[in-house]
């Protein structure tokens, strides 16, 4: 079992849309995926659960507690220093039964409050700090193992906060979505510096960490899986394909030295020094609202929009399953 993340600091980039689209083809592949939900924002979430069934996810005082089913409420004994991780309900959101989804909660915003001592007490070798550092990769485990998944997906925040550094560092592959946008392009200077921080400030708390501890903490070596265009327009006529050209000749380079580079100066197992684009994925105009409106991937709108969408929804599916099919090669799945 691999777990990957979706992640640049940028926002708008495409990473839950990304998420729900190769999982879906991943699916179609005969996988068993887990869909972790660890954005407060709860995109992901809020695109599989109508809000009827949302209400019911939730606890809003202790009473509610048991029947709670997030994220949040898995880790929140640990959090309260009240016990161990819960398990909790997963979601099957799959056309075939085997997407399950571990629903979040902006309840992990207080999670996220708490991680900075976490990461200041892990490396005091406190055991607290490795509990609360580690909760939400136990909940994870646990539940990956449970369903027998063969890749976990997370969908993450754009940002470089301690949430998702400990997202990232229970990682074995991070794969970055990259926008045709010049914020975009400078986001990539963050992730790099970011990720290889992260590693070298874990690797220092594993030395410090006992025999027997070390046994119970993630390696913290995500590696750069590569890069994906997201978004971008393919235009008519005589410039077709010039605009998305021009962006890729600033991308490529941009990812080699901000990121890859960086990463590999850190550790060389970090980043691969082959090719870094996993594949791109143009921009679908409307239907992204219209999975929105029916909760599955684009390529299983068929029936559900006008006819006349067909191919570009064949399209989409054709994209998305050449993407999975590269992921599942480089990480072995």
């Amino acid at each position: 079992m691999k777990k990957i993340a979706f992640f640049n600091h940028k926002g708008g980039v495409g990473k839950t849309t990304l998420t729900v689209n190769v999982a879906d083809a991943l699916e179609d592949q005969g996988k068993a995926i887990l869909l972790v939900d660890a954005d407060p924002q709860c995109n992901l979430t809020a695109f599989y659960i109508n809000e009827l069934d949302l209400e019911g996810l939730f606890a809003d005082d202790a009473e509610d507690e048991e029947r709670a089913s997030t994220l949040w409420s898995a880790i929140k004994p640990v959090v309260a220093g009240r016990g161990g991780v819960r398990k909790v309900t997963t979601w099957d959101v799959g056309s075939d039964g085997r997407i399950a989804l571990l629903p979040g909660d902006v309840m992990l915003s207080q999670y996220e409050e708490e991680l900075p001592q976490a990461w200041t007490d892990s490396f005091a070798r406190k055991i607290r700090g490795y509990d609360v550092m580690t909760a939400v990769a136990q909940v994870v485990n646990n539940t990956a193992k449970e369903l027998k998944a063969d890749v976990v997906l997370y969908d993450v925040g754009p940002n470089v906060g301690a949430l998702n550094r400990a997202v990232l560092l229970d990682c074995d592959f991070f794969i970055t979505p990259v926008a045709a946008d010049l914020f975009s392009l400078r986001a990539l200077t963050t992730v790099g510096l970011s990720i290889s921080k992260w590693v070298g400030d874990w690797k220092t708390i594993l030395s410090l960490a006992s025999d027997s501890d070390k046994k119970k903490l993630p390696k913290g070596m995500p590696s750069f899986m590569g890069y994906v265009t997201s978004a971008y327009k393919v235009k008519k006529g005589r410039s077709a394909a010039s605009p998305h050209a021009d962006w890729e000749a600033k991308i490529a380079p941009r990812v080699r030295h901000q990121v890859v580079d960086v990463l590999r100066s850190v550790d060389p197992k970090l980043a691969s020094s082959g090719s870094n684009k996993l594949g791109g994925v143009k921009h679908f105009q409307s239907l992204p609202s219209e999975v929105q409106k029916y909760g599955v991937a684009i390529g299983k709108l068929h029936g559900m929009v006008n006819g006349g969408h067909n191919g570009t929804l064949n399209e989409a599916r054709d994209e998305f399953a050449e993407l999975a099919r590269e992921i599942v090669k480089r990480t072995g799945i």
